[in-house]
């Protein structure tokens, strides 16, 4: 491996991000073979790097690009001082890092990898994804409101405006499709039309949608996906929407007429959990230990191997994957507590 900049070095291992990196240099609590390093260092692996005199490791792994159905109860975090996050949870080989935020409370789509610049361009890239979303809020609403979420989540770019489209789905749910530029601040955009998020479930951003993957599974991204991503992580910046979030003028602009029926219809909507991860950390499989994982090109083939579950009567071999019934196993281990412990599964259908 050739050497790297000490800042990379820490955010490879997994133990912070490059910004945080910076900081705890300056502080003078990063140490590179017992002393603090000068400007500009380079690392390799060969170099004793310490925070705090813990000593990190970055290993050189094939790159892997995973989605994740997120339950409730996880946190979004690669810290493994954080109570319950994803990263421990999934107990994957490679040295996983989740891509952008999604609140502990929340569901739906969510991108991991142990490619750090990948993972840091499309963080930043946020308001270039779209995204569509679920919500519940605390009480029912009118048609005002979806009319006044709408324009307040619009884009103007060229000094056109393009409203969000929302559709009612119950008089307290509502699905959004936030497209590159918009607004996605939803749950502070409900707050100030008086309305409090309840429950929100991120069922789709850009092409990668929850069909098929069911909650507390994973699967491996294919390379067109990982193509895609990448694509938008390296466009040109897109401003958010400054118009239609500071006020919910009427503007007289008729919109989008919708969406594709059928486009939205593949994006399987999740009744809330309301035992938060408690039924997360008892349904399915767990994922045993496994050899580090190994990708092609685009992180699109996953030949992890060595991963065998004697309950559910499934293995998963190089290149190979059969499973038996989701929940088909069950898990025997008592004293359990819910969101503690659990494993997302290894989805195995396309």
């Amino acid at each position: 491996m050739e050497p790297k900049r000490l800042n990379k070095f820490i955010s490879d291992s997994g133990f912070c991000s490059r910004r945080e990196a910076d900081r705890l240099i300056e502080e003078g609590r990063v140490t590179v073979n017992g002393k603090e390093p000068e400007a500009g260092t380079k690392v390799t692996p060969k170099d004793k790097v310490r925070i705090d005199d813990q000593l990190l490791t970055v290993r050189d792994e094939a790159p892997v690009f995973l989605v994740l159905n997120k339950p409730s109860g996880m946190s979004v975090t690669a810290d493994m001082g954080v109570r319950d996050n994803v990263v421990r949870a999934i107990n994957h080989p490679a040295s996983l890092q989740p891509v952008g935020k999604l609140d502990r409370e929340d569901e739906g789509v969510l991108l991991l990898s142990n490619d750090s610049d990948f993972v840091r361009k499309l963080s930043k890239a946020e308001n270039k994804l779209e995204k569509e979303l679920v919500v519940t809020v605390n009480k029912p609403f009118s048609s005002d409101f979806i009319s006044k979420l709408s324009e307040a989540c619009a884009s103007f770019e060229d000094g056109n405006p393009k409203k969000a489209v929302v559709n009612k789905e119950s008089t307290t749910r509502f699905r959004i499709v936030l497209e590159p530029g918009m607004n996605h601040s939803i749950k502070k955009t409900c707050e100030a039309l008086g309305y409090k998020v309840t429950f929100l479930q991120r069922v789709r951003v850009q092409g990668i949608t929850l069909t098929k993957l069911q909650k507390g599974h994973w699967r491996t991204l294919t390379g067109q996906e990982v193509e895609s991503l990448k694509q938008v992580a390296s466009s040109k910046p897109v401003k958010p929407a400054a118009k239609g979030k500071a006020d919910f003028r009427e503007s007289g602009y008729k919109g989008s007429a919708g969406r594709d029926k059928a486009s939205t219809e593949r994006n399987s909507y999740q009744k809330p959990n309301k035992a938060g991860a408690a039924e997360f950390s008892g349904s399915g499989k767990r994922i045993g230990k496994s050899r580090p994982a190994t990708t092609g090109s685009g992180g699109a083939k996953d030949t992890r191997g060595g991963t065998k579950d004697t309950k559910g009567g499934a293995r998963s071999s190089a290149g190979r994957n059969t499973t038996g019934k989701p929940g088909a196993s069950k898990n025997s281990s008592k004293g359990t507590t819910a969101g503690r412990g659990a494993s997302p599964k290894r989805s195995t259908k396309r």
